[in-house]
């Protein structure tokens, strides 16, 4: 059920990359790196939104929080078995 979710997350997030409404409001983080573009558009309020990158190698995660919801990014080289591994250390956490 989570990896439906997740690849659902994906293909939405694709779409929302396509056309960033909202950025430069402070309610869209967008992040590019070598794997691509993530943005991240929330409502509430700007000042109040917590966000936090993480970096490793061939992996970019990105985790932002506002007005009680909360999105999760995470983009890599499109291993599949990468994918895997990331989501159960997820399950970890």
């Amino acid at each position: 059920m989570k990896l439906l979710l997740l690849a659902s997350g994906i293909g939405i997030m694709s779409v929302v990359a396509a056309a960033p409404a909202g950025a430069g409001d402070g309610h869209t983080t967008v992040v590019q790196d070598e794997n691509g573009t993530s943005v991240i558009t929330q409502s509430g309020d700007p000042a109040q939104a917590e966000v936090r990158i993480e970096k490793e190698p061939g992996r970019t995660t990105v985790y932002r929080r506002s007005g009680g919801n909360t999105a999760i990014v995470s983009q890599g080289t499109g291993n599949p078995q990468d994918m895997l591994d990331w989501l159960r250390k997820q399950q970890g956490r």
